[in-house]
C-alpha cells in the first residue's frame, strides 16, 4: 500500500486516507491533509485517493463525491495521464518485490550461503571411491587433467564419464597423487557416481553481494511461482492455495526454524503476492491496469 501511496503523493494526487488493515479504526492521525489509520483486521490495507471511481451509489458516497468534486483536477487520480495512473497502481506489486529483496538481503548477509567445496566429506563403503582408497578430507583438484574451478563440475564430469575410467588428481596432507576409478550408474539418482559426498561450507557475503544474491534469488522464486501456476492450470499438479490462516500457520512453522528462516518465508510470500496482484482480475491491481488500458483504447471511462 505504501507503493501506491508514495507514487500518488509524488504525482500530486490528493490522498484522503492511508489505512493499514480493515474494519474498525484502532488509532490514527491526520497530517498534511491525509488521515493515517490503523484498523482492527490486519489483512491488507488501502489508499483512498481523490478521483477514484466508486461502485457504491449510496447517499454517503454521493456526499463523498461532492467533496471530491471540489478537489482541483490536477490533484485527482481520474484526471491524471494514463502512465501516471498505471504507475500508481503497479507500484503496489513492485513494492512487494522490493520488500522481498530487502528481506533476502538481510538473510544472506547474516547467514551467508552454502557452497559446495572440492573436499570429500564422506566416502560410502562398497563404492568405487572406497575401493580406490579415497578418504575423508581429500581434495579433488583435477579430473582427467581438467582443473576443478567449480565444485559443481565434479559431478558433471563424473556423470559424463559413465562406463569409462576417470583419473582424479588428489591433494592429501600436502601430497598430490592420481587415483583411477570407474563411475557406476545409480538408478535412484539416474546418474553415474563414485560414492562420495562433498563438503559444504558457509560463505559470508558483503552487503553488495547480499543484494546481488537477493535479486537473483527473487528472480528464481518468481520463475518457480510462474511455473507452479502454469502446472496447476494444465493439471500437472493439484490446485492448492492457502488463505490468511494457512499462511499464518506456515509462518509459525517457519519461525520454529529461526528468525532468518521466517524472513525468507516472508520474502517468498511477498513475491507471491506481487505476482498474484498482477492477475487481470478487476479487484486486483492487474485488473485495474487492464481496465485503464481498455479505457485508453476506447477513449472514455467504463461505467461502474
Amino acid at each position: 500500500e505504501f507503493g501506491h501511496f508514495i507514487i500518488a503523493k509524488i504525482s500530486g494526487i490528493k490522498v484522503f486516507k492511508f489505512s493499514l488493515g480493515f474494519g474498525p479504526r484502532i488509532a490514527g492521525i491526520s497530517w498534511k491533509g491525509t488521515e493515517y489509520v490503523l484498523c482492527l483486521f490486519p489483512f491488507g490495507g488501502y489508499v483512498k485517493m481523490a478521483g477514484e471511481r466508486s461502485q457504491d451509489e449510496t447517499e454517503d458516497s454521493q456526499r463523498k463525491g461532492e467533496i471530491e468534486e471540489s478537489i482541483p483536477e490536477n490533484q485527482r487520480f481520474d484526471k491524471k495521464p494514463f502512465l501516471i495512473r498505471t504507475s500508481v497502481i503497479i507500484n503496489g506489486p513492485l513494492m512487494n518485490v522490493v520488500l522481498a529483496i530487502i528481506l533476502l538481503t538481510l538473510v544472506f548477509f547474516f547467514s551467508g550461503i552454502a557452497t559446495v567445496s572440492n573436499s570429500i566429506a564422506e566416502v560410502t563403503p562398497g563404492t568405487p571411491a572406497a575401493f580406490a582408497g579415497l578418504q575423508k578430507g581429500d581434495q579433488i583438484i583435477a579430473i582427467n587433467s581438467i582443473k576443478i574451478k567449480n565444485a559443481e563440475d565434479i559431478s558433471k564430469i563424473i556423470n559424463s564419464s559413465r562406463g569409462n575410467p576417470v583419473s582424479l588428481e588428489i591433494l592429501r596432507n600436502k601430497d598430490i597423487f592420481d587415483i583411477s576409478l570407474s563411475p557406476e550408474y545409480n538408478e535412484q539418482y539416474e546418474r553415474a557416481m563414485i560414492g562420495i559426498t562433498l563438503d559444504i561450507k558457509i560463505k559470508k557475503l558483503s552487503v553488495i553481494d547480499s543484494v546481488k544474491k537477493s535479486i537473483f534469488t527473487t528472480g528464481e522464486i518468481f520463475v518457480l511461482i510462474v511455473k507452479g501456476f502454469s502446472e496447476m492450470f494444465t493439471g500437472k499438479i493439484p490446485l492448492e492455495l492457502a488463505g490468511p490462516l494457512g499462511i499464518a500457520q506456515m509462518a509459525g512453522e517457519a519461525a520454529q526454524f529461526g528468525f532468518l528462516n521466517l524472513l525468507f518465508f516472508t520474502a517468498v510470500i511477498n513475491i507471491f503476492l506481487g505476482f498474484i496482484n498482477l492477475f487481470p482480475i478487476p479487484i486486483l491491481d492487474g485488473g485495474q491496469i487492464l481496465i485503464l488500458a481498455i479505457e485508453r483504447i476506447k477513449g472514455k471511462p467504463l461505467r461502474p
